[in-house]
């Protein structure tokens, strides 16, 4: 028995050597990912090793990041933990599991009381002398039943079994919810960013603030509300504080349209539909013309099974793989050109405003606007107005400017987390007559604001 034992106990030892080792050898020798495609995303990489770096402790933390970041079959060890996740949790009324613990919203702090927006001075948009001072009709009078539906209430919405896995709430069907989890005070330094932007252009130049709402402000089931942060509620909080810049009532003119096609499922992003309903709100606030969404003016373009980032930031959740959809954008018609440049302002190149779908990866479509973030744009168009707007943006204005190119002469495009140069000099520098703000409520009262101060 003795001889037995000591057989079996070597033969264990041996195995758990073996595996260990094979791990040690599969971590230390495995291609390792660069980029993760579900996420679309650069990942960690690895850091440069300095003396200094090393006894300050950043060359360890920095590797620590990397090592955790890029291990190799990254994305097919995450797809097998997701459908393993899917059998654990802590079940909550409702059938809803909650996967590393529950945000806890009702021990923030309260909401700060907003100072009287009457007391702000009036605001009027400044159109120049050269064009018709006639407020735009084009889009008070789309009532056709193709683009209008002013006379509809928000929808009913049930609430719909679902799964949190990291910050994605997943519901029964498939669709993801990103909780909102901003700071008011966030919020006020976003405000008082963009009033001192406007204090600086001058009276001359209209400064719009379009603060977006995420798909989780319309589709959360109401007995979930306690997981996240009222968006409605900090973004009326930021528009309060507005001195001088118009806020554009994005909430309001998407909220009239919550059972059409206006956010992604399986994305964190819109679909242009909801970005055309939030342009038109815009078109109406600064008083320039606007098309209406029909085959004239726009060519539709729709491709089927498209899953986008929440895939890989809900820990690969199967059910939003399962549940592809539809993505749908719309190429404006009108005559324009469209220069890229870096985000130093070299340029780069001129081409299409909207790339060729097909020549992009599937968990990518939303790329189609404009390449993305990679670049600064400069659109000039057909519409002679006299009207020259300059778009500070996060990734959410991506799919803005193709509906704007009957409304202005000109557009500079700026990605407010990348650009390398100053937007007050831009302005200054290509004559801008109107300066819009467009980002969603996550940027507003995030961390992501305080660039805006960099690019001042």
């Amino acid at each position: 028995m003795d001889k037995r034992k000591k057989i079996l106990v070597t033969v264990n030892a041996a195995v758990i050597l073996v595996i260990m080792g094979g791990i040690a050898l599969f971590m230390a020798f495995g291609k390792r990912p660069t980029v993760s495609t579900e996420e679309r995303r650069n990942l960690a990489e690895c850091p440069k090793f300095t003396i200094e770096s090393y006894f300050k402790g950043d060359f360890t933390s920095d590797f620590a990041k990397f090592y955790n970041d890029t291990v190799p079959m990254r994305s097919t060890f995450k797809s097998f933990i997701s459908v393993f996740r899917a059998n654990l949790g802590v079940k909550y009324d409702g059938g809803v599991y909650i996967h590393g613990g529950v945000p806890d919203i009702e021990s923030r702090p309260e909401k700060p009381a907003n100072s009287s927006s009457s007391s702000k001075k009036p605001v009027v948009v400044v159109i120049p002398d050269q064009v018709d001072n006639t407020p735009s009709t084009s889009a008070d009078n789309q009532s056709t039943e193709e683009t209008s539906s002013t006379d509809k209430q928000p929808v009913e919405l049930d609430p719909i079994e679902g799964e949190m896995s990291g910050t994605v709430f997943v519901l029964g069907d498939g669709r993801g919810l990103v909780m909102f989890y901003g700071s008011y005070s966030s919020g006020e330094n976003y405000a008082k960013t963009l009033n001192e932007y406007k204090a600086r252009l001058g009276d001359n130049v209209n400064v719009y603030s379009m603060t977006i709402p995420t798909s989780t402000s319309f589709y959360l089931p109401e007995k979930y509300s306690n997981m996240t942060s009222s968006e409605s509620e900090h973004i009326d909080h930021i528009n309060g504080l507005l001195d001088g810049v118009i806020p554009v009532d994005a909430y309001s003119a998407i909220a009239k349209h919550i059972d059409e096609e206006i956010y992604l499922r399986t994305d964190n992003h819109w679909q242009s539909l909801g970005a055309y309903y939030a342009a038109e709100e815009f078109a109406k606030t600064a008083q320039v013309d606007f098309p209406a969404l029909n085959t004239d003016n726009f060519e539709f373009v729709s491709r089927d099974g498209y899953v986008g980032t929440l895939y890989g930031y809900s820990d690969y959740d199967q059910r939003i793989k399962d549940n592809p959809e539809t993505f749908t954008y719309y190429k404006p018609k009108t005559e324009y050109t469209c220069a890229y440049y870096d985000h130093s302002l070299n340029y780069q190149y001129t081409g299409a405003m909207m790339l060729d779908i097909d020549s992009i990866a599937v968990n990518s479509w939303y790329l189609v606007n404009m390449c993305g973030d990679n670049y600064t744009v400069n659109i000039n168009t057909a519409c002679k107005n006299g009207r020259r707007l300059l778009m500070v943006k996060d990734s959410y204005g991506d799919a803005l400017p193709a509906f704007l190119t009957s409304s202005f002469e000109e557009i500079w495009v700026v990605d407010m987390r990348y650009f390398e140069k100053s937007v007050l000099e831009l302005a200054k520098d290509e004559g801008i007559t109107d300066v819009l703000f467009a980002m969603n409520i996550e940027s507003a009262a995030g961390s992501s604001q305080k660039n805006l101060v960099n690019i001042m």
